[in-house]
C-alpha cells in the first residue's frame, strides 16, 4: 500500500522540480558551453590512456592475439579526438550566424573588432576593480593604484585571437 502512494508522490515530485529547474530558477553560473570541450578531450585523453594501460597488461600476460584485436583502440580514440576537435570544438568558438548577423544589423559602424564574432564569454576582458575605499592609508591606496596598474597592462598585453 506504501510503494503506489509513495510512486505517485515522487513522480508528481519530479514534474515539478524539472519544472522548477527550468523555468522558475535562475542559473547562478552559466559557463557559455566552455567547458564541455576541455571535459571531452580529457575524457578521451583518458580512454587512450586506460586503452595503452590494458594493451601493456595484456602484453604482460603474453595474450598475443588479444593484443591483435585491440592495437587498433589507440588509433581510432586519436581519430575520433581529431574528428571531435575539427566538428565541435573549433566551431563552438565562433558565432552562430543568426546571432552575427544581429550584431551587423545592431552595429552599423565602419570599424572592425576582432572580438565581433566570439562568443561574448569568451571574448570578455578581465575586471578591473573599482576604488572602494578612499582611506587616510597611503600604503592601502598605493597598493590599489598599483594592483590596478598592473590589471590595465595585463588587459592591454592580452593577445587578441582571431578565430
Amino acid at each position: 500500500m506504501v510503494l503506489p502512494v509513495g510512486a505517485i508522490y515522487f513522480f508528481f515530485a519530479l514534474i515539478v522540480y524539472k519544472k522548477q529547474s527550468l523555468y522558475v530558477y535562475t542559473p547562478t553560473y552559466d559557463s557559455g558551453g566552455s567547458l564541455f570541450p576541455q571535459s571531452v578531450s580529457k575524457t578521451l585523453f583518458a580512454l587512450l590512456i586506460s586503452q595503452l594501460t590494458f594493451i601493456g597488461y595484456t602484453l604482460i600476460r603474453k595474450g598475443g592475439l588479444q593484443i591483435l584485436f585491440l592495437s587498433p583502440l589507440p588509433f581510432l580514440t586519436v581519430f575520433f579526438t581529431h574528428y571531435i576537435n575539427t566538428r565541435y570544438v573549433k566551431p563552438s568558438t565562433k558565432l552562430s550566424l543568426e546571432r552575427a548577423v544581429k550584431i551587423d544589423k545592431c552595429d552599423q559602424s565602419q570599424n572592425f573588432s576582432s572580438d565581433a564574432y566570439q562568443q561574448p564569454v569568451l571574448s570578455e576582458k578581465a575586471l578591473v576593480p573599482m576604488p572602494y575605499r578612499l582611506g587616510d592609508d597611503n600604503k592601502d591606496d598605493e597598493m590599489l593604484a598599483e594592483v590596478m596598474e598592473k590589471l590595465i597592462q595585463f588587459q592591454e598585453n592580452q593577445p587578441h585571437e582571431v578565430v
